[in-house]
């Protein structure tokens, strides 16, 4: 049977080789932002951030995605910015004051009709003008860029700003003369989906890559919990060629994958609906001992911030007590995985309280390195069932 299909090549017309971003990631993303308008404050660029704004602009127009640009309000600027754009696009100049319906208009127009549109704002006010634009299209994604790029040293990749409320207030108060955190909280006020902070350069790397290089900050739960459909397979896959990739799962069939997937929990983005992580419970193999196994746990690595990966674990355990199963083991050879595992409840074994079922046929050396993690179950009363 064959293995699951290799990563698609690159999106944005680029040998991979000249590209920053891997391929499998940018096409996460170039999926991820189909159709969606994203709008991003990047002041006055230069060689590097110009270099960065076509590069993304490239992979947007992959999937016909909208971009909004705001940039200094400088005739120079703005002739660089539309010459790295793959479209002759739109400038208009933002209204000093209220933004207004026919000029609101006249911007809704050229982003349906043109698709990429560069907006002048005044020195220092990009920030601000960004907030206004991305609440006033109601758009998902708004970019802030900074000097400093995101927040912390080095930046975390996601904040909830309702837990970190008083935390990133006080330490990006210094940001822009205090213009970043009232964009921040104005845009995920006025609708706005999630926020991302970085240095104007990176902006490329922040969008496109799983890490991200800077800070995506969200207003409550970026990812979901819910049942895998069969719609969503080609995404399992990727995910798990991605964990393979990194070492993190064993190499599957595509039919092993599939059936792990029939009965799979996946971590869906608030919004898109995209896969953030996806795991299964492996519950038919060991019933006899009445075990189930964390099968294919993988969560893109951002989303790992946002609770992705504690979401599916107890999503799993829930599924567990509805089968009226004792216990679920992990094995993984990940020490990140392990700190998880631990985290989770799981306390660490050794390989003869596993079932002997688990290590028939593994790989010897694969086997040396691999930790085994237990967790009992609660029964689940049939109120309190997942109810998917």
């Amino acid at each position: 049977m064959a293995e699951p299909a290799p990563p698609p090549p690159s999106t944005d017309g680029l040998p991979d080789g000249d590209d920053l971003v891997p391929a499998s990631e940018r096409a996460f993303y170039v999926d991820e932002f189909a159709g969606e308008t994203i709008v991003a404050a990047i002041g006055a660029p230069d060689a590097a951030t110009l270099e960065a704004v076509r590069r993304a602009a490239a992979s947007l127009a992959e999937s016909r995605g909208r971009l909004l640009l705001v940039v200094d309000r400088t005739v120079a600027g703005e002739e660089a910015v539309r010459a790295v754009l793959p479209s002759a696009p739109v400038v208009l100049d933002a209204p000093t004051g209220d933004l207004g319906a026919r000029w609101l208009a006249d911007l809704w127009l050229a982003i349906t009709d043109r698709r990429e549109v560069v907006v002048g704002a005044d020195p220092g006010q990009g920030s601000a003008v960004g907030a206004r634009l991305a609440v006033s299209v109601r758009a998902r994604k708004l970019v802030l860029t900074d000097d400093q790029g995101g927040w912390g040293r080095p930046p975390r990749s996601f904040a909830d700003i309702e837990t970190h409320a008083e935390a990133f207030r006080t330490q990006l108060a210094d940001r822009q003369g205090g213009a970043v955190v009232a964009a921040l909280q104005a845009a995920l006020d006025g609708g706005v989906v999630n926020v991302n902070l970085c240095r104007p350069e990176d902006i490329d790397r922040e969008l496109f890559t799983f890490d991200g290089a800077g800070t995506l900050f969200t207003s409550g739960s970026y990812v979901a919990l819910d049942r895998l459909r069969v719609d969503d397979l080609p995404a399992v896959e990727r995910l798990v060629a991605q964990g393979t990739a990194d070492g993190l799962l064993r190499p599957r069939t595509r039919t092993e994958v599939a059936r792990l997937a029939v009965g799979g929990l996946g971590a869906r983005v608030v919004g898109s609906g995209h896969l953030a992580g996806i795991v299964s419970l492996d519950a038919d193999t060991y019933r006899g001992h009445e075990l189930g196994e964390v099968a294919c746990l993988y969560t893109v690595s951002r989303f790992s911030g946002a609770g992705a990966g504690a979401q599916l674990i107890d999503g799993l355990v829930d599924q567990a007590g509805e089968e009226g199963l004792r216990a679920v083991f992990a094995v993984t050879v990940s020490d990140v995985a392990a700190a998880f595992f631990a985290r989770k409840g799981f306390v660490e074994v050794d390989h003869d309280a596993i079932p002997r079922a688990k290590w028939a046929g593994y790989d010897p050396v694969r086997r040396a390195q691999a930790r085994a993690f237990l967790r009992t179950v609660e029964p689940v009363t049939e109120q309190a069932s997942l109810g998917f």
